[in-house]
């Protein structure tokens, strides 16, 4: 008998284990199918701490240097941004708009240049003849492929536009009270654990800022050289194919690529040795980029490994599309900062890994209860 008890105690404790394993599975698996699902609500609101970053540093450099307050400072920053934004517009706008027109009427005159060029070689009718002609492609679509493109832009109009509207509200509220967020995520850690929470934080939140300060003078540097390279060589529509290709240098390796694909078409109007020229103006760029500008960045930030990154963008394409894409690289550069220090040095016990210095958020930010318990941390997190 003392057997059988020793025996059914041992299968109990058994299924037991199976249980526990299996609800941790079920678990994952649940919590990874909620992740999927909100995919697009998370990166947004991902971008709307990478904006509220941005206002927060620009309202901190105001109040330093003026003695204003946050909040005044943040709503002096927000109407001088809409004051400048109205200004470009105004300036700048009507150019860009024209140049517009006509890359929409110069992109059909040269893909048509690029089909009789290839039609003068024999493996370019080749390549040309496995493509459906623009006959075949409309009377494929008809009227119901009209419809059917014309209510999808409209659904994808519709969900840009409540995504900006809400990308701004969220923006705005955590600019105007991080510290409330702050502090909530902090209340959310042990009373043991809330220093180190705390340095993560400011490690994440410094790694968030550097990144986007290298990347905008990025794109100002790719911007300004693209225009120079294009307006030497007299590349008709210079100045919005050199603002495509700053904007584009946001997400890297595959934005490039694509901002230089308008170029070389509109290069092909010229003749195929302008098509050329233009192809080498943009790769000149990018290896001043690389070579250049990127390791000057890089050192006062994230190293990026080309390799995650061209993953990282390949993942989120195919999980969220373009958003997914666009803020891939910042996703990234956070990914590394956590798993350093939150595995590499908190769980390995290897500290020999620089960060960041400039913390995102000032010691009383990191600290929220500071001015109610004279800086004791173990009263933190006590209301």
């Amino acid at each position: 008998m003392p057997h059988e008890a020793k025996g059914s105690t041992q299968v109990h404790a058994f299924a037991i284990r199976v249980l526990i394993g299996a609800s941790v599975v079920i678990g994952l698996l649940l919590l990874l199918l909620l992740l999927w699902w909100a995919m697009e609500a998370l990166l947004l609101t991902f971008a709307a701490i990478l904006a509220a970053i941005v206002l927060r540093t620009l309202s901190d450099w105001v109040a330093i240097h003026t003695g204003m307050g946050d909040k005044w400072a943040l709503m002096l920053v927000l109407g001088g941004g809409l004051f400048m934004l109205a200004g470009l517009m105004v300036l700048v706008a009507p150019q860009v708009t024209e140049q517009a027109a006509q890359l929409q009427q110069r992109l059909p005159e040269a893909i048509g240049v690029i089909h009789e060029t290839l039609r003068e070689r024999a493996w370019g009718e080749w390549l040309l003849d496995l493509l459906p002609t623009q006959e075949e492609l409309e009377e494929q679509d008809g009227m119901g492929g009209v419809v059917w493109q014309a209510t999808g832009f409209a659904y994808t109009a519709v969900q840009i536009f409540a995504g900006i509207v809400i990308l701004i509200f969220v923006t705005i509220y955590l600019s105007f009270d991080p510290r409330l967020y702050i502090n909530g995520i902090l209340h959310l850690v042990p009373l043991s654990h809330r220093p180190r929470a705390a340095e993560v934080l400011g490690a994440a939140g410094a790694t968030l800022r550097w990144w986007l300060f290298g990347t905008l003078l990025k794109m100002i540097a790719v911007g300004l050289l693209t225009f120079v390279g294009l307006w030497a060589l007299d590349v008709p529509l210079a100045m919005l194919l050199a603002i495509i290709a700053g904007l584009l240098d946001f997400v890297p390796y595959v934005g490039p690529i694509i901002a230089a694909l308008p170029a070389i078409l509109i290069g092909f109007t010229g003749g195929l040795e302008l098509a050329f020229w233009v192809a080498v103006v943009y790769l000149v760029v990018q290896q001043l980029e690389s070579l250049v500008i990127s390791p000057v960045i890089y050192q006062r930030t994230v190293y990026m490994p080309p390799a995650l990154t061209i993953l990282a963008e390949i993942i989120l394409l195919a999980m969220a599309g373009a958003i997914g894409l666009i803020l891939a690289t910042p996703l990234m550069a956070l990914t590394i900062v956590l798993v350093k220090m939150l595995y590499v040095e908190q769980v390995l016990g290897d500290r020999d890994i620089p960060h960041p210095q400039v913390q995102l958020i000032d010691s009383e930010a990191l600290h929220p209860d500071r001015e109610e318990t004279g800086g004791d941390s173990t009263q933190h997190g006590k209301e």
